[in-house]
This record gives C-alpha cells, structure tokens and sequence, in this order.
C-alpha cells in the first residue's frame, strides 16, 4: 500500500491550551499535504473550553480540522467512532493532554511514509529516563506488566500500554474491539500484535498532563490483565476480520 494522508485523531474532553499547542505544533512541524485532518472527538459533556478551543482551531484551520461528538460510550468508544469516520490511508492516535513530547508525530508520520504497511508506535522504554512525573512504583508496575505481556504473546514490542501510534487505517477498521473503558487502548496494540502486523517503536518521553483530569484509575489498569488474558485466549478470527495464517 501507498501513505496517502493521515487523520490524526485526538481524544479530548475538557483540555484547551494543550489541544491547540498540539494542532499548531503539528501543522507547524509537519507537511499539511500528509495530514488528512485532525479529528477531534469528544463527549456530549464536553468542557465550555474545550469547545471553544475547537472553535477556534477550525476558524484557523478550516480544512483540517473536525469535531467528532462520540456516539458510543466512554473512551473505546471514542475511538470506534473515529475509526468509522477515518476514510485516509492512514489513522493516528493522540490525546489532547500532550502525553508524550510532539516531535515524537513528525517522526512517525516520516517513518509511516517509508514504510506504509508498519504500525509505527512510540515507547516509553527505548531510551532511560523517559518517564517523567512517574512515581518510581507506578514506573516498576509498567515494567512489570510490559514484560508479561511481552511474554504472554511472544512479542519483542518494549511498551504495549502507550498507543500513540500511526497505523493503516485498514487495520483498525479489522479490529473487533470488545472493551469499551480503558483497556480498549491495550487491545488497540495486542490485537495487530497477534494478527501478525509488523511494528516498529520509536523513543518517546513522557511528562503529566498540564491541564484537565486523567479519566484512567488504578482499577482500569489492573483489568488490562484480564483484557491481556482474553486476547491471548480467543481464536484470531474473533479479534480481526482479516488475519494472517
């Protein structure tokens, strides 16, 4: 396949400085003609803010910029409407928060131009201190829980729990998403994992959020486990509508 164009999609819900800091970073750091657009999904409930941060980034950038009001609930569903709305050769993930460094997306969206067929991802552990604002206990859990899934599906990926990632968009519309909370963000990289897609990690670091409130907990992160287990576990042709034999 041929890199087209890519939708960046950016996950928000009451962010605004951080949305347009990363829009304008974006289309400053990149070539418009590779971006699609930027698909900007969000709750009913959305932040005042944040929608007037919208606003404003569609008046600057009118032919780059969407709203997307999610139809489904919470955050896997966010991310199954954007998939149905992507019509580009390619899909991004990002979140308005700014989770890791933005020089991370001209980078990928390069590499995806090289190689078009590979699922470029970012990883928290190519390189030493890139955890940034982490406790040294919540770092250990997240090494931990990257070796066993590592583990668990025979996979030399260093970081399964970041998806920031640039994809042919014709993967993700083959995914069968089953979670709809927060570990629909690690079925996200298992699923093409066990599909046999190839992959290809860059170096990325991250830091807390500058603004809004994290809608993760600890429970949600324990229940990757589980959403590990059951995709180890369940035939390929329950998880991906097209696999690899």
């Amino acid at each position: 396949m041929l890199f087209e164009s890519v939708t960046i999609v950016i996950s928000a819900t009451d962010e605004s400085v951080s949305l347009i800091k990363t829009v304008d970073t974006v289309m400053q750091t990149c070539s418009p003609s590779d971006i699609d657009s930027f698909l900007i999904v969000i709750p009913e409930a959305a932040g005042a803010e944040c929608l007037e941060a919208i606003d404003l980034l569609k008046e600057r950038y009118p032919e780059k910029v969407r709203k997307l009001i999610q139809k489904r609930p919470f955050i896997g569903g966010a991310m199954r409407d954007s998939i149905d709305s992507t019509l580009s050769s390619h899909i991004m993930f990002f979140s308005a928060d700014i989770p890791v460094e933005l020089g991370c997306i001209p980078v990928m969206i390069e590499k995806a131009k090289q190689a078009p067929d590979t699922i470029i991802k970012i990883s928290r552990w190519l390189e030493k201190n890139s955890f940034h604002g982490y406790r040294k206990g919540r770092k250990l859990f997240n090494l931990i829980a990257q070796k066993f899934i590592g583990f668990l599906f025979a996979s030399r990926l260093t970081d399964f729990t970041a998806p920031i990632l640039i994809s042919p968009t014709a993967v993700y519309k083959s995914i069968i998403f089953r979670e709809l909370n927060f570990p629909c963000l690690l079925e996200s990289v298992i699923i093409p994992v066990r599909a046999g897609c190839r992959f290809e990690e860059i170096p990325a670091k991250t830091s807390p959020r500058s603004e809004g409130k994290s809608k993760n907990s600890a429970l949600q992160t324990i229940l990757y486990f589980r959403t590990a287990l059951r995709v180890r576990l369940t035939p390929l042709k329950k998880l991906y509508k097209v696999y690899f034999s």
